[in-house]
């Protein structure tokens, strides 16, 4: 619900890199995180290290997330998307394309992505799924 405020008061204001990340973690983010946190709980086994770890892989995913929403934004196909292209920026949103351009965007996403999947080095082939996921979130075209 913060997140989604924030989003809603954003348009048509500026924002630095941190007080976006901060508005989509309190979305996606929290969503993401709380699906695979109550997970992880839901074994009974899960150490305060794999909570950890499940925590920054949920972190960066849910970010991860929103940075390819707005790359989509700027490079999708509306009749792919199910949204008009180009929406954000007709109204104004900030988003991570409109503050890092483009590029670094895709720089962005990579390297959460990265650390995301990083996390979960402990879980060796545990994580496959959780992997599977990530990368889908990256390479989605909706």
């Amino acid at each position: 619900m913060a997140g989604q405020s924030i989003d809603i008061d954003a348009a048509g204001t500026a924002k630095d890199e941190n007080e976006l990340a901060r508005m989509h973690r309190l979305k996606t983010g929290a969503l993401i995180k709380a699906s695979v946190r109550l997970g992880a709980l839901s074994t009974g086994r899960a150490t305060p290290e794999q909570l950890q770890s499940l925590d920054t892989y949920a972190g960066c995913i849910g970010l991860a997330f929103q940075v390819k929403d707005d790359i989509l934004d700027v490079e999708g196909d509306t009749a792919v998307l199910g949204k008009q292209q180009g929406k954000d920026l007709s109204l104004n949103k900030p988003t991570y394309t409109s503050l890092l351009g483009l590029e670094a965007a895709h720089q962005r996403l990579q390297a959460l992505y990265e650390e995301g999947v990083g996390a979960l080095s402990m879980f060796g082939a545990d994580a496959d799924r959780l992997k599977a996921i990530a990368a889908y979130i990256i390479d989605r075209k909706h």
